[in-house]
């Protein structure tokens, strides 16, 4: 029996097409049932430090007694394995370490960037100037989306190996005026508050749930900040939710 948690449109499509293939029950919240679940499907943010974990697109608190639910040998799967998730004595399996599943979904982030570039400037996209920090799985399909479509794009990473002036190092950026438009990819700090000093009235989309950012300053620049979210589950909820379906058969097939 497998449980999916209901956060958000992606989780609720993903249980409606596998519960025609298997036994499985979507959870709205959590209500202790008197029943044994083999594995748990968690909202891709996972177990947050404190405590919540997203349902029906709501922070909720969640109580360790949820995972009694469990069986002893069961499993949990998500795509963020958080401290407390760790923490639990059971079988953990991350989304992320399936290359299918990343690849796909860093094409719907992708698309999901584009979306949020065109509703949050008043240019046409060939007039655009990105920075584009990082160059991980999302940073590739991005800067190939941005690519295709004629925008102008600046990709910024710790060690160049392109043979591309569109390709430069973060020592080398951060002696640069940053480009009108930011995308953030990268876990480490690089808009610092020196950067933002250098900015005026731009505009920046993060994708890093843990990135930090000196937001007074930015505003005080008159800068714009988009915290992007899970952008498959917001723009394309039922392209990830085939994505994952497919994912979790695999993993259930090799179970």
């Amino acid at each position: 029996m497998l449980a999916i948690l209901n956060s958000d449109t992606r989780m609720n499509m993903v249980y409606q097409y596998l519960k025609n293939k298997m036994e499985c029950i979507l959870l709205d919240d959590f209500t202790i049932l008197r029943m044994k679940f083999d594995a748990m499907v968690l909202p891709m943010s996972g177990w947050k430090e404190d405590g919540c974990m997203v349902i029906r697109g709501v922070d909720m608190k969640c109580p360790v007694e949820f995972f009694d639910m469990l069986k002893a040998d069961g499993t949990i799967i998500c795509g963020n394995m958080t401290p407390k998730i760790k923490e639990l004595p059971f079988r953990k399996i991350d989304l992320n370490s399936y290359e299918t599943f990343i690849q796909a979904n860093s094409k719907l982030t992708a698309e999901g960037v584009l979306f949020l570039l065109l509703d949050h400037t008043n240019q046409g996209l060939l007039d655009l100037d990105v920075d584009l920090i990082g160059y991980g799985h999302s940073g590739k399909a991005i800067y190939e989306l941005l690519k295709k479509v004629g925008i102008k794009v600046r990709v910024i990473r710790r060690t160049v190996m392109e043979d591309s002036n569109e390709f430069i190092s973060v020592d080398e950026y951060l002696g640069l005026k940053p480009s009108s438009i930011i995308i953030n990819t990268s876990i480490t700090n690089i808009i610092d508050d020196l950067m933002i000093r250098k900015m005026d009235e731009n505009l920046i989309i993060n994708l890093v749930r843990s990135a930090a950012f000196n937001e007074v300053l930015l505003r005080q620049r008159r800068c714009r900040i988009v915290h992007a979210g899970p952008l498959p589950a917001m723009f394309s909820p039922q392209s990830a939710a085939h994505v994952m379906q497919d994912t979790l058969m695999e993993i259930l097939y090799e179970e």
